[in-house]
């Protein structure tokens, strides 16, 4: 059975780190990632001392999670949209590779993915879908959300939303 493709930035790959849900990302779904969101997570983080990067690295490391290049002339096309470089690429590579879903978090990138047509989805319907998929126990579900409400830039209302849905679902 073909994976689903999944490409993330840096801020969804370095919480999904943070999460303890890279794992069961990387379990799940084939993950990619453009060079400039290696740069931002794995070196630029190392340099810091980052331990997320060093959890990323290691997927990378053992092809769980595949670096790739993006048509650089394409970058161009996005200056209008006002991304970092990383969401930039993250947008480019998702279309460039035809991938079933862009695992973003930032605002301006989201919007950007439903002006152009692409599937995207945030970490945390990501792990509530997981949780309901039993490939989180309830326990590591609450305890990544918390995690992401700390760690992330969500809105309250998202995560109670998620919350709610974890607490309250019957498996």
């Amino acid at each position: 059975m073909t994976k689903v493709l999944v490409v993330s930035d840096s801020c969804s790959l370095i919480l999904s780190a943070k999460a303890n849900l890279l794992d069961v990302l990387c379990e799940e779904f084939k993950v990619e990632i453009p060079k400039k969101v290696f740069d931002e997570v794995i070196v630029e983080g190392k340099k810091l001392g980052k331990v997320d990067a060093f959890i990323v690295e290691k997927k990378v490391n053992s092809k769980k999670v595949i670096v790739k290049g993006v048509v650089k002339e394409r970058m161009k096309e996005f200056e209008q949209f006002n991304l970092d470089e990383g969401e930039k690429e993250a947008i480019l590579l998702s279309i460039q590779e035809k991938a079933d879903l862009l695992l973003v978090d930032d605002r301006q990138a989201i919007n950007t993915a439903k002006l152009l047509g692409i599937k995207w989805v945030s970490l945390p319907v990501l792990l509530q879908w997981m949780y309901e998929r039993n490939k989180i126990l309830r326990d590591d579900a609450l305890s990544a959300l918390a995690i992401l409400q700390r760690e992330g830039r969500y809105k309250l209302d998202f995560i109670l939303g998620v919350l709610k849905e974890i607490e309250g679902g019957i498996r």
